[in-house]
């Protein structure tokens, strides 16, 4: 991981190999970043999405496989009432050879060339706490 602060955040760019999530979330750790907004771009090897079910309370998920485009790559960045984790949370656009896409919840992904990404850092934390009638963390307002 390459970065650099900016006035309102952070560029970061991810390089060849690195796991997507792992790497966003010890960067919101070690840069003890309170709350934010994520945009990118990029390219993946790999990745698995999903889709939450509301009835279950859980997620559908899928795996991809081979060369992926990143089309959109946007989330945000909240903190865990329980354990006090940071919460990256990622939605992206995906596709492969036939340019047609594929969205999600993003569960991991492993960058094939590189990601970049903008982080609007937010001054004040923001909290998730987990919703029981729902199975969901929200963001605590």
């Amino acid at each position: 991981m390459i970065f650099r602060a900016v006035k309102d955040g952070y560029l970061v760019r991810l390089e060849k190999g690195e796991k997507v999530l792992d790497s966003l979330t010890g960067f919101v750790k070690q840069q003890n970043i309170p709350a934010g907004f994520i945009t990118g771009m990029g390219a993946f090897a790999e990745a698995t999405l999903g889709i939450f079910e509301p009835e279950k309370k859980e997620y559908f998920k899928k795996e991809f496989r081979g060369d992926l485009e990143v089309g959109n790559l946007t989330g945000n960045i909240s903190w865990l009432e329980d354990g006090g984790e940071p919460f990256v949370h990622v939605h992206v656009t995906i596709a492969d050879h036939s340019l047609c896409g594929c969205t999600g919840h993003l569960f991991e992904a492993t960058v094939s060339v590189t990601l970049e990404i903008y982080i609007k850092v937010f001054k004040e934390k923001l909290i998730r706490k987990t919703d029981p009638e729902m199975g969901f963390n929200f963001w605590q307002l």
